[in-house]
């Protein structure tokens, strides 16, 4: 089974004391079950929200695996959630619950602010499987 939370911690080195803005697009809209500072709604550009990545750990199983929610790279595109600002620590525990396939970026959002931010994301590495040949648009 692919567990990402390894490549996670080795491709991103994070200040401990630095909080950063975590951008959720899928359940981390409505199953914030981690700590954060703050939280406020948010637009990245450029990725379209889809039902199209197969996951055997949230939903369905190996042989079968079910839809849950990915971001797609879509020019153009606008994408609405909800950032969070968190501390680094916080991604032990979304790396573990996100294991199944996703891994973290980088991308700018603007805030409610007018504050351009970096925040973090997550989606699915190149190996995971899509079902975009059945496009479902959330």
């Amino acid at each position: 089974m692919l567990d990402t939370s390894a490549e996670n911690r080795r491709r991103h080195s994070l200040d401990p004391h630095q909080p950063v803005w975590l951008f959720g697009y899928g359940s981390l809209i409505y199953k914030a079950d981690f700590p954060f500072l703050e939280r406020r709604p948010a637009t990245i550009r450029d990725w379209a929200r889809r039902f199209w990545q197969g996951s055997h750990d949230h939903r369905g199983t190996p042989d079968r695996p079910g839809r849950v929610v990915t971001l797609i790279q879509t020019p153009g595109a606008l994408c609405t959630g909800m950032a969070y600002r968190i501390t680094p620590d916080v991604f032990e525990h979304l790396d573990h619950r996100e294991k199944n396939g996703y891994l973290r970026f980088r991308t700018h959002s603007p805030l409610p602010t007018g504050i351009r931010r970096t925040v973090w994301s997550i989606l699915p590495p190149r190996t995971m499987p899509l079902f975009s040949d059945r496009p479902t648009n959330c």
